[in-house]
C-alpha cells in the first residue's frame, strides 16, 4: 500500500558522495577552523556542490553545531534549500542531530517548513529516521504532527511504516491520529490503533 519515494534518503545521500570544493569538504569534516579560514579568503558560503548542497546542510547533516554556528555567523541563509527544496534542519533534524535542531530553531528556522519536492516537513524527517528525541523537541516548538507530505502521509505513519515505535508513541502522546486503513494499509492501522 506504501507508496515508495517519499523518503529523503536520496535527496540527502549526495551530500556525502557528490563532488565538493574544500568548503564542503570542511564542512563535511568538521574542520572549524579550515571552515573559517576559507569563508575569510572569500569562499562562497552559498554555492552548492555537484549535488545541490550548500555547505549549511552539509554540516547540518554532519551534527557538526559549531560550524552551522559558524555559518550561520557569516552570513549563510538559514533557509537556503539544496536542489529538492529541503532545508538544513531538515537536514538535521534526518541526521538525528538534536544540538544542530535546536540551534537552527533558535535562529529562526521554520520547524513546519514543507516547501520541498516532497512536502515533508523536518518533523516528517526525523519521524521517519526514528530520531524520538528530536521529535520530542519539534512537537515541543508546535511542529504541525498532523501535516501531510506529498502522498498525504503524517509523521506518525513515516514513524510507523519503518517500526519507530518510540517516535511513533511521542506523536501519539501529542495527540496524533493514526490515518485510516483505506490510505496506511490494515498491518500499520492495527499497530497504530494499539498503541493509542
Amino acid at each position: 500500500m506504501r507508496v515508495v519515494g517519499t523518503s529523503m534518503l536520496g535527496l540527502l545521500l549526495g551530500v556525502s558522495m557528490a563532488w565538493a570544493g574544500p568548503l564542503h569538504d570542511a564542512a563535511r569534516n568538521g574542520d572549524r577552523e579550515r571552515v573559517g579560514q576559507l569563508i575569510d579568503q572569500g569562499a562562497n558560503i552559498a554555492e552548492p556542490n555537484e549535488s545541490g548542497e550548500p555547505p549549511l546542510m552539509i554540516a547540518a547533516l554532519g551534527g557538526h553545531a559549531d560550524i552551522v554556528a559558524l555559518l550561520l555567523e557569516k552570513g549563510a541563509d538559514i533557509e537556503i534549500r539544496n536542489k529538492g527544496g529541503l532545508t538544513a534542519l531538515h537536514a538535521a533534524a534526518y541526521g538525528g542531530n538534536l544540538e544542530v535542531v535546536e540551534l537552527l530553531v533558535s535562529k529562526g528556522a521554520l520547524v513546519n517548513d514543507d516547501k520541498n519536492f516532497y512536502h515533508m516537513s523536518p518533523l516528517h524527517a526525523a519521524a521517519e529516521e526514528g530520531h524520538a528525541d528530536v521529535v520530542a523537541f519539534l512537537v515541543a516548538q508546535k511542529a504541525n504532527i498532523e501535516a501531510k507530505e506529498r502522498n498525504g502521509y503524517t509523521p506518525l505513519t513515516q514513524a510507523g511504516w519503518r517500526s519507530h515505535w518510540d517516535a511513533a508513541d511521542l506523536l501519539l502522546k501529542a495527540g496524533a491520529v493514526c490515518q485510516p486503513t483505506e490510505l496506511v494499509g490494515d498491518w500499520l492501522y492495527g499497530e497504530c490503533t494499539k498503541r493509542k
